[in-house]
C-alpha cells in the first residue's frame, strides 16, 4: 500500500478518536471542587414556561446531581449520574406528584438501563427506568443517537454544539397504552445543554438556555416570588 494512503488512514483514525473524545467537553463541566450552577431555560414560543435545572457537580465522588424546577419553583424531578471514563451513567431518578393533601410526593424509580451520555457518541444508547405513581405502573425509555456537530445561535449567542436525536417511549402498563415522541438536543462546548426541540403531536417545544445563575442568585429569585 502506498505510504501516502497509509498516512491518510492514520490521520483519519487519529482525527476520529479525537472527535469522539471531545464529546466529553460538551457535557456539563466539572471543576476541581463541588460546584452548583442553575441553568434557566425558557420556552421560545411561550416565555411564561420557565424551567430551572440546578446542576451540582461533586468531583470527589464523580457525581452529577440535577434538580429540576418548574416556573413556580416546584421540584418536578431529580436526576443523579456518575461520571465514568466512558460517559455519564444514571444512578437514581425521581418524579414528583401531588398527593390528596396537595403535598408533593417523591416517586422513586428503578434504574434499568443507565447510559445517559457517551464520550464516544457514534453508537446508539439508552437509559430507562420503571416507576409506580397514582396512575399505575410505567416504563420510561430514552434512546439517544449522535447527529453531528453544528454551529447554532440561541438567544443571540453563538455556540459550537453537538446535536443528538432523542427518542422517548412511555409505556403505561396498567392502562395498556404507549406514548412516544422525539427531540433534537444540543449541547454546547464547556456549557452543557443549551437547547432542545421537542416534537410532540401537533406541537414543538423549543426550550432554550437564557442564563446560568449562581445558587445565591437562584435563591434570591425564588424568595422574591
Amino acid at each position: 500500500m502506498p505510504k501516502n494512503i497509509i498516512l491518510l488512514i492514520l490521520i483519519f483514525i487519529i482525527s476520529s478518536c479525537s472527535a469522539q473524545e471531545n464529546l466529553k467537553d460538551f457535557y456539563y463541566p466539572f471543576s476541581n471542587k463541588t460546584e452548583t450552577k442553575v441553568y434557566k431555560y425558557v420556552d421560545k414560543n411561550d416565555s411564561t414556561k420557565i424551567e430551572y435545572w440546578k446542576v451540582i457537580s461533586i468531583p470527589e465522588t464523580n457525581e452529577l446531581k440535577t434538580i429540576s424546577y418548574d416556573s413556580d419553583f416546584n421540584i418536578y424531578n431529580t436526576f443523579d449520574e456518575v461520571i465514568t471514563e466512558t460517559g455519564a451513567e444514571l444512578t437514581a431518578y425521581s418524579d414528583f406528584e401531588l398527593n390528596d393533601n396537595g403535598d408533593r410526593k417523591e416517586i422513586k424509580a428503578k434504574v434499568i438501563d443507565k447510559d445517559v451520555y457517551k464520550w464516544n457518541g457514534n453508537n446508539e444508547y439508552t437509559y430507562s427506568v420503571k416507576y409506580v405513581n397514582k396512575y399505575g405502573r410505567f416504563d420510561f425509555k430514552k434512546k439517544r443517537a449522535k447527529s453531528g456537530l453544528e454551529n447554532i445561535t440561541v438567544n443571540g449567542k453563538k455556540y459550537r454544539a453537538v446535536k443528538f436525536r432523542d427518542d422517548y417511549l412511555i409505556n403505561a402498563i396498567d392502562q395498556n397504552d404507549e406514548y412516544g415522541f422525539y427531540q433534537n438536543t444540543f449541547y454546547a462546548e464547556n456549557i452543557g445543554m443549551v437547547k432542545y426541540e421537542r416534537h410532540i403531536p401537533n406541537k414543538v417545544i423549543e426550550l432554550e438556555l437564557v442564563e446560568i445563575l449562581t445558587e445565591v442568585k437562584f435563591k434570591e429569585i425564588k424568595a422574591s416570588r
